[in-house]
């Protein structure tokens, strides 16, 4: 029942001139197949997106530009570490060879990938070239990406990149790090980005650089040797 200006009139009443079409059968239907249709293309897009979503993370450390862009082997343990310098949108950006310090002299060009990835951050140098350190202890856990170059002749470089759980176990590393080159008579040289330690005489760590870079959660170390005469 409605009520309309004080009375009551039947429903039917405020019909009796309003054309009313109920659709038929056949229309109804064709309406439903109609709204499963639309919906199964809207799966399918999620879908389609998805999977496209999947090439592009696959494809990643293959493009562009020498295959720069690195993502872990396996299930990824980032630690829910953000961009940094090294890494943009969950790719790691290990350096290019351009970018490495001395490409004027050396004329770097990338040698390997992931090569040294099993190498502790506390063992410092390249090849023969380098500090060992002292006593035991394991490194906090971590994720870790490296790659090699060589330049001309003989001169070596690396640049290794890790990310730690917590900020505690970055300081951890980076002061171990610190303690290994001052042991075995590395100093700071330089200031800024540009500053690197290098061996205080003139044997072979003389021709070692090895460059820190840090933040919370994360340690770059970049490592360069030079082309010398190792008989002298």
């Amino acid at each position: 029942m409605a009520e309309i200006q004080g009375r009551q009139v039947q429903v039917e009443e405020l019909l009796d001139d309003v054309p009313l079409r109920m659709p038929e059968g056949a229309e109804l239907r064709a309406r439903g197949g109609r709204r499963r249709a639309r919906r199964r293309i809207a799966l399918s897009a999620a879908a389609v997106a998805v999977v496209a979503g999947a090439v592009v993370w696959a494809a990643v450390p293959g493009s562009g530009d020498g295959g720069r862009d690195v993502r872990p082997a396996g299930p990824s343990r980032t630690y829910g570490q953000g961009d940094t310098p090294y890494k943009n949108d969950g790719v790691v950006h290990l350096l290019r060879a351009k970018e490495l310090p001395l490409y004027g002299k050396w004329h770097w060009k990338e040698r390997d990938r992931g090569g040294d990835v099993d190498l502790t951050l506390g063992k410092v140098g390249i090849d023969d070239v380098g500090c060992t350190p002292t006593g035991g202890g394991k490194e906090p856990d971590q994720t870790r990406f490296a790659r090699m170059y060589q330049g001309d002749n003989n001169a070596a470089a690396r640049h290794r990149y890790a990310e730690f759980r917590t900020a505690t176990d970055t300081d951890a590393v980076l002061r171990h790090l610190r303690n290994v080159l001052g042991d075995c008579g590395m100093e700071r040289r330089g200031a800024g980005a540009d500053a690197y330690y290098t061996g205080t005489d003139t044997g072979p760590r003389s021709h070692l650089r090895v460059y820190l870079e840090h933040g919370r959660k994360w340690l770059s170390v970049v490592e360069t040797v030079d082309d010398f005469d190792r008989s002298s």
